[in-house]
């Protein structure tokens, strides 16, 4: 496996001013309540080796086991693999099986693990879910009944959730044997409805918080087995409502982090939808993202976020509250 070193700055933009870790440098993180800043800079990623840059990164995960963060480099067609410190560990092309057989290379654009530590893969050019080990060997696919799979995430119990797009929007269950579990989810912009899955998270309570596109509610929270019990956030102007989702995540606190990839904004809701902080603006500096196009938590203080547009990914440590 390679041990080549990382470079902090990307060809073609200047040079940011970011450390690796336990950088000294503050995230201006504006808070609804008027208290600390809720996140600090940590690793600035911007490819996996010497001179190279991620190209058109969507999908990012922590291994649970030992912290390692997984990458989906889409345009490069791989998914790249650094230490919890940031050191290149290892990187493999994903590749898709068509319908008539074939085999090209794929465009990971979400991952996540399951609590068995396989590493879950949502790509662009398939209609299934890979089950692969942490190296990238075939373990397993999940067979989606319609629509294409754009989002996971997966809960405590182990049951694996996968998001789909269009108008054959639902949510698919799997257990944790990954065994099929059945679907729920009416496609449809009106309240309870889905439409365009483009984000997933299991909050602290087992709830699943459903980022969708094109839906009345931008987020909307269900149950496990699909009944509708709040939402919050609507496609319209102003703090607390969006653009384009990219990428949900929750933490064990409760809050729920949602990004936007048009507004280049990062916005904190407690449990029940109340907007707490946001963050963000344009810009290639640590805390300002550049169409940031998906995020995820390690579920011990760590939010991680990928920019597509000049090919970064940022990790930083969520504040004590």
């Amino acid at each position: 496996m390679s041990r080549k070193p990382i470079t902090l700055e990307n060809p073609g933009h200047r040079k940011v001013a970011a450390t690796w870790l336990a950088t000294v440098l503050t995230l201006a993180c504006s808070s609804a309540a008027g208290g600390a800043p809720l996140l600090k800079p940590r690793q600035v990623i911007w490819g996996y080796g010497q001179g190279e840059s991620f190209t058109r990164p969507s999908g990012v995960a922590f291994d649970p086991g030992d912290g390692a963060l997984y990458v989906g480099n889409t345009g490069e067609h791989r998914i790249d693999v650094f230490s919890a410190t940031g050191r290149p560990l290892c990187r493999f092309v994903h590749r898709v099986v068509r319908s008539d057989g074939s085999v090209v290379d794929g465009s990971p654009c979400a991952l996540a693990f399951d609590r068995s530590g396989r590493l879950l893969v949502v790509d662009q050019v398939a209609t299934y879910v890979d089950v692969l080990d942490r190296r990238g060997r075939f373990i397993a696919r999940l067979d989606i009944a319609a629509g294409h799979p754009n989002a996971v995430a997966v809960a405590g119990d182990g049951t694996i959730f996968v998001g789909t797009t269009a108008e054959a929007s639902k949510i698919y269950r799997f257990r944790p044997d990954l065994t099929p579990d059945g679907s729920w989810g009416e496609a449809g912009t009106d309240l309870g409805h889905l439409f365009n899955v483009t984000g997933l998270a299991v909050t602290a309570d087992g709830a699943i918080a459903v980022a969708c596109a094109r839906t009345d509610q931008v987020i909307q929270i269900f149950t496990a087995t699909g009944q509708y019990l709040r939402g919050f956030g609507l496609h319209d102007v102003g703090d607390g409502n969006f653009s384009l989702p990219s990428g949900v995540a929750a933490t064990a606190d409760g809050r729920i982090w949602v990004v936007d990839e048009i507004r280049q904004t990062l916005q904190v809701f407690d449990g029940e939808g109340t907007l707490v902080a946001k963050t963000g603006g344009r810009g290639i500096a640590p805390g300002e993202f550049a169409h940031p196009s998906s995020l995820a938590s390690d579920e011990r203080g760590l939010i991680a976020l990928t920019d597509r547009e000049i090919g970064r990914v940022q990790v930083f440590t969520v504040a004590d509250q």
